[in-house]
């Protein structure tokens, strides 16, 4: 695992704050996830939480209960670690720490990129951004650059 990695990942949540969120926001960005989805080939199944509810959710062709399932397990591990669920994987793959030792649940939890937190300029987080479908580092840079474009910030790949 790279350090630059971490840093890009570290760069893209200090970076991508919102001053305030409404549900029509979360939908357009929900929308606009799709359509970068689609015009990478992929199929992807999109879920936004705020406060632990769905507030968004659609589902390409060729998705299936499975990726609802990961979803979950993606949008789970970043609202509790308060950053993307890739860099809670890293952080903890670094450490050589298995979820288990964490207290938590492969079932309910993974160390998978594909969820990005909800974090306000206050560093709040309140919900969860979370894409299933292609790989797991697609799916995780595909959320930060729809939110890159949403809130006007520059920030790092790392594909």
């Amino acid at each position: 695992m790279s350090d630059n990695i971490l840093d890009k990942l570290e760069k893209q949540e200090k970076e991508l704050r919102f001053e305030s969120v409404s549900f029509s926001l979360l939908h357009e960005i929900g929308e606009s996830i799709l359509k970068r989805a689609r015009e990478m080939g992929g199929s992807v199944y999109v879920m936004i939480r705020v406060a632990g509810d769905v507030v968004y959710a659609s589902a390409m062709d060729g998705t299936t209960g499975n990726n609802v399932q990961w979803a979950r397990r993606k949008a789970n591990t970043s609202e509790l670690a308060g950053k993307s669920s890739m860099h809670d994987g890293l952080i903890n793959k670094a450490r050589g720490r298995q979820l288990s030792e964490r207290g938590l649940s492969y079932l309910d939890y993974t160390e998978e990129g594909g969820s990005f937190p909800i974090i306000l300029t206050s560093g709040v987080v309140i919900g969860s951004i979370t894409v299933s479908g292609m790989k797991s580092e697609e799916d995780h840079q595909m959320i930060a650059d729809v939110l890159s474009a949403f809130l006007d910030k520059e920030i790092p790949t790392i594909l």
